[in-house]
């Protein structure tokens, strides 16, 4: 059975890429992408079904990844929910500010696809128990 992740990211090429990452690492999860922190909110509050791991954008338009991060963590439904920011940013501010509001990891987005997927695999790996 395919586990189920929630992107969190307004830039469509960047759900796109983990979509092919995926494709290319023969994963067979299921990825449902959101573009804001707002989406993602009202997707994990109503659906009887919760993905097995959410990937979360740092910046995102409306509400940040952070603030969204905090958001589920103050959940009672949501708080258990493994959360890994994946972004854009190599800044070790806002690694800390991330693991601070109760991330579970921190993945930077590589510029090399080969590279994003060997980080991404490894990523399923942790999280993601078969």
């Amino acid at each position: 059975m395919a586990h189920k992740i929630l992107l969190v990211d307004d830039n469509p090429d960047d759900i796109e890429i983990t979509r092919v990452a995926l494709a290319e690492l023969g994963r067979e999860e299921e990825l449902e992408a959101v573009r804001r922190g707002e989406e993602a909110l009202a997707r994990l509050r109503t659906a009887p079904d919760l993905p097995s791991l959410i990937l979360l954008d740092l910046r995102t338009p409306g509400m940040s990844g952070i603030d969204t991060l905090r958001q589920i963590r103050a959940d009672e439904r949501l708080k258990n929910l493994p959360v890994v920011i994946v972004t854009a940013s190599s800044s070790a501010r806002d690694e800390q500010e991330a693991y601070a509001a109760g991330a579970d990891g921190f993945l930077v987005k590589a510029f090399d696809m080969d590279q994003f997927g060997c980080d991404l695999d490894a990523l399923l790996r942790c999280f993601l128990k078969y």
